[in-house]
């Protein structure tokens, strides 16, 4: 879910070479060729940020060392980098790659967002919300409720409950249909025992097309708690039909829920 998370500013944000993302920019250019440069670093960014969507992370390499050819000091490219590394658990690489971005657009709320989750996954989680933060507060920042459920999660890895709740409701105020923010509530939910609430915040995660095996998991413990054994079985099949290979297929049939 994280790595969706991420993946969605990022493309967001490269999408449009009229319109960089806030930090982003480089200094205005009086010749087409610069201009010309900027926008080939672009869209070999792209390509590799659809690489690394699509786990070929020798090949988006190959395109950011041509995006970074054609301009060293272009931002989202450090940034896409950062995020490759840290998908091949080059930890040193990754720190590298984020500090150069944030050092060339220390604005830039995809590389703040992007960065913090880094920090938090490797125990920075206090200097992950930090950043979580300043993306969010960006004025100009497109989907600040990705900052916001990448906070409530970081802050739910280290026992800040309360916490968690609140981004993930901050996180739904600005865009109710957040699948993320509402299965970390209904997680939560379920476990204070809150049953029934869970349950409603489950309905808005089944939206989704896919939702994640962990997702399923909590939406048949909850079911099996509230006595719908329709309901329980229901996600029992989705959990076998669409991950039958998975470790919360096999927490649930282990008796996870009791």
């Amino acid at each position: 879910m994280i790595r969706y998370l991420a993946l969605l500013g990022l493309l967001l944000a490269l999408g449009g070479c009229s319109s960089p993302n806030p930090g982003t920019e480089l200094q205005p250019s009086n010749n087409n060729e610069e201009s010309q440069l900027q926008k080939l670093a672009r869209v070999h960014t792209q390509l590799a940020a659809g690489y690394y969507a699509r786990n070929q992370q020798n090949v988006a390499l190959e395109e950011l060392n041509e995006a970074l050819k054609v301009d060293p000091k272009f931002a989202p490219a450090h940034n896409v980098l950062g995020l490759i590394y840290m998908e091949l658990k080059e930890d040193a690489k990754a720190e590298q790659a984020f500090k150069k971005a944030i050092e060339l657009a220390p604005q830039d709320p995809e590389i703040r967002n992007n960065y913090g989750w880094y920090l938090c996954l490797k125990g920075q989680a206090k200097a992950g919300i930090e950043n979580f933060n300043l993306a969010a507060r960006h004025p100009l920042y497109r989907t600040p409720e990705v900052a916001l459920v990448n906070a409530g999660q970081c802050s739910a890895r280290i026992g800040e409950i309360n916490e968690a709740e609140r981004y993930f409701r901050q996180a739904l105020a600005l865009q109710p249909g957040t699948i993320a923010a509402s299965y970390g509530l209904a997680d939560i939910s379920y476990k204070r025992a809150n049953f029934a609430e869970a349950r409603e915040h489950m309905k808005n995660v089944m939206r989704a097309p896919n939702p994640p095996a962990a997702a399923l998991l909590i939406g048949a413990c909850v079911e099996k708690k509230l006595a719908d054994r329709t309901a329980e079985l229901s996600y029992i099949q989705q959990l076998r039909n669409r991950y039958p290979d998975s470790k919360e297929l096999k927490e649930l049939l282990g008796g996870w829920c009791q």
